[in-house]
């Protein structure tokens, strides 16, 4: 069944991505760190790091997070018992009640030194979508906080990240990650929406920083009161660098609603059964006699050929042409 991401997971993986791909190459802790901001915005994480495989059994630790802390970048060796050895043998996302945390406590605890209640693992590809070079592990002292669509959101910003980190990053690769979410790619955006967007995820992320400053503030000494602050000017300027990139680019041409024909005969009648009868990849493809897998292939073609972002827009696109359909 087709996953679709509520429109605060959206924004926060939009958020991730346009940071992603704006920062330095070689800027990989503000990197995974916008991840972690992702992650957190999405579900209770309290234990959050990167790992990248290095050899048959030592896992690179540039990111490490717990307890509201960054912590000291380290290496860990690592048998075949634990998270870090699945993920690269599965190559498929870890859920703590696979094996009720087992795999998970083979491990040192973070942080307090509390073992975790929850936790999500998922790989991290390389530019050809199938090799494993590194993992996004997420966990959580609280049991049951981790559902369906947090796997899934993580695997995407795990996948985004990967392909941030190697600067070389396929055309190819980008597009497999835009493949199944094409909402998410904030370079298809429209102008004033993509401005809408952006000011508003940052002075979030302001907001955000001032409620922790003020929380804290008879807490802190002077120098970190400093650094704080700093931090909130840094938020405000560089939400100031977005926007004034985003007034070079040109405002997207909304979609002609005639211009079809760019769409397979195939992808028009899949068009039509969602904007005419609202109908799911399970159903069309049960209409079809082909396959979930082939309708959400078709579903992605059609979003990127007319140029919108969500299925729900079909119904514009086609709106007052109901005389096209067969009886």
């Amino acid at each position: 069944m087709e996953t679709v991401l509520p429109e605060t997971v959206r924004g926060a993986l939009r958020l991730a991505d346009r940071q992603l791909r704006m920062l330095a190459p070689d800027d990989v802790s503000e990197m995974c760190a916008a991840v972690r901001r992702a992650a957190m915005a999405i579900a209770p994480v309290e234990t959050f790091y990167v790992g990248l495989y290095q050899g048959d059994n030592t896992l690179v630790l540039p990111y490490v997070y717990s307890d509201g802390e960054l912590l000291a970048a380290d290496t860990s060796r690592f048998g075949r018992d634990g998270v870090s050895y699945w993920i690269r043998a599965r190559a498929a996302p870890y859920r703590y009640a696979q094996d009720n945390g087992r795999r998970c406590h083979v491990g040192a605890p973070m942080g307090d030194g509390s073992l975790s209640r929850d936790a999500v693992a998922v790989p991290m590809f390389g530019p050809d979508g199938d090799t494993v070079i590194g993992m996004v592990n997420t966990q959580s002292p609280r049991a049951d906080v981790f559902d369906d669509t947090f796997v899934v959101a993580l695997a995407w910003l795990a996948q985004a990240l990967a392909l941030s980190l190697d600067d070389g990053a396929r055309s190819a690769a980008r597009e497999r990650l835009y493949r199944d979410f094409p909402e998410l790619d904030h370079s298809r955006l429209d102008f004033p929406v993509d401005m809408l967007h952006t000011a508003t995820d940052r002075l979030d992320e302001v907001a955000r920083c001032l409620d922790t400053l003020q929380s804290r503030a008879a807490l802190l000494d002077t120098a970190q009161l400093r650094q704080e602050l700093g931090r909130i000017k840094d938020q405000c300027r560089l939400v100031g660098t977005e926007l004034a990139m985003m007034v070079l680019k040109p405002a997207a041409p909304p979609p002609d609603r005639t211009d079809l024909g760019a769409l397979t005969a195939r992808e028009r009648e899949i068009a039509d059964l969602i904007a005419r009868e609202s109908m799911t990849n399970a159903m069309i493809g049960r209409r079809l006699f082909i396959s979930e897998k082939t309708v959400k292939a078709h579903v992605s073609s059609i979003l990127r050929k007319l140029g919108i972002r969500q299925r729900s827009e079909l119904v514009w696109c086609l709106g007052g042409r109901t005389a096209d359909r067969q009886p």
